[in-house]
């Protein structure tokens, strides 16, 4: 909250600018204060919902209830996270030779605390800067349990409002899918129409807004080199877009030498044509896919394997996405979630892994390597690599079944089916 509060600059002012558009029927993506570039030309009107209330306040106002709001977004993401802790990790302990009921505090404690310390850079890096991503991972964190509990209606509304401010996770529809919680499918699409309705209310019913934002996704979906400058003012190519697309480009494309130039050591890629390239960043996200619904509904029959595949959707979204600042990457917390839980499991693979993220991926921030070192680190797609070693661990690793489902067993005789431990 400190970080949001005392910053001059940062995403937050775009978001106040962008939610007092809304509310005053101003164009919204009219240049604003970066070179006259488009405001915040890659969200939907509808995120100025959510921050149009706080633009009501004064900048040094809204940054502190901003930031009380993501204090409280994290209190949420280590609220549940203990839920899910409680119920899915192995037993800590026995008791006259019985397993105990309950997980140890301090085990929790210990999961949270590793989770927290392989997430700190982005955490960091979303709460400095006035960001929403560790908000839309609250969001979407509750509105997965909330549909655990049977709450359909409650975890459709939750759903519908991340999908209608921030819709970068939007795979997390085939996963409800594929989960058969067809109910909160149709409670999050209810829910993510009202707020466009909403939005479009208080905009004057202008559809212009929601014309321009489709086409500009629809148009950055096709287009085929990474380096060109995109249509309607889409943020153009950076080194610090960590996203799949961008780093196909990099490696199997050839990179503009003035880009090149920002690198020290710069080594080109395979220098394909992009149309070709296009086509490798298709083909890698069909696999990922693949693997992704496979793993979905070859688990989805327990609560932990239903837990894994939402961590795995919220970890190729973030390679899936055309734009993927570091900040973004807060929505792999469940899934450093799990890998904490497997290395206190005393996992050998997933300690190799926990230390290689933590030493490759969150330890060299850029104000210790300095900005050649960062722009180094960019350049080879080190946050990029480290999301594809989470979703391919979160792919292939065991998942264990509930402390609940396991102890209903044991009392009933029963011993988990085959393949699963």
């Amino acid at each position: 909250m400190v970080r949001t509060a005392v910053r001059d600059r940062g995403v937050l002012i775009d978001h106040l600018e962008f939610g007092r558009r809304l509310f005053a029927g101003e164009d919204l993506y009219a240049t604003y204060l970066d070179e006259g570039r488009p405001l915040h030309p890659v969200y939907p009107p509808s995120f100025g919902l959510l921050t149009g209330p706080f633009s009501l306040l004064g900048e040094r106002l809204a940054r502190i209830a901003w930031g009380i709001l993501q204090v409280t977004a994290l209190w949420q993401i280590g609220r549940l996270l203990l839920r899910w802790i409680e119920r899915t990790q192995p037993l800590s302990s026995l008791r006259n030779g019985k397993p105990c009921e309950r997980v140890s505090k301090s085990r929790a404690h210990w999961v949270l605390a590793l989770t927290a310390l392989l997430a700190s850079r982005y955490v960091l890096r979303d709460t400095h800067g006035g960001g929403g991503n560790l908000i839309n991972l609250a969001l979407v964190l509750t509105a997965f349990f909330e549909s655990e509990s049977g709450r359909a209606r409650r975890a459709g509304l939750w759903l519908g409002a991340s999908l209608a401010t921030k819709p970068t996770m939007v795979l997390l529809l085939p996963f409800f899918v594929l989960t058969r919680r067809w109910s909160v499918v149709g409670w999050g699409g209810l829910t993510a129409l009202g707020f466009v309705g909403v939005s479009l209310a208080v905009h004057g019913f202008r559809t212009d807004p929601f014309e321009r934002w489709i086409s500009g996704v629809f148009a950055l979906s096709q287009q085929q080199d990474v380096f060109a400058d995109p249509a309607y003012g889409l943020p153009p190519f950076e080194w610090m877009n960590q996203s799949l697309r961008c780093a196909v480009g990099r490696v199997a494309g050839r990179t503009p030498d003035d880009l090149a130039s920002e690198v020290p050591g710069f080594v080109q890629g395979f220098g394909l044509e992009p149309a070709v390239v296009a086509w490798v960043t298709r083909g890698l996200t069909l696999v990922f896919l693949a693997v992704l619904f496979a793993r979905i509904f070859r688990t989805r029959g327990d609560f932990g394997g239903r837990f894994v595949g939402f961590a795995s959707v919220l970890a190729l979204s973030l390679l899936l996405s055309p734009i993927s600042w570091k900040a973004h990457h807060t929505a792999l917390v469940p899934a450093f979630a799990l890998l904490a839980a497997a290395i206190l499991r005393r996992d050998r693979r997933a300690l190799a892994l926990g230390l290689g993220y933590y030493l490759v991926c969150t330890a060299g921030g850029g104000d210790l390597v300095g900005r050649s070192g960062k722009m180094w680190q960019q350049a080879h797609y080190l946050t990029t690599l480290g999301a594809l070693a989470m979703f391919a661990w979160l792919g292939f690793t065991r998942v264990g079944r509930g402390v609940s489902e396991e102890l209903s067993d044991r009392r009933s005789g029963l011993r988990p089916p085959a393949g699963r431990s």
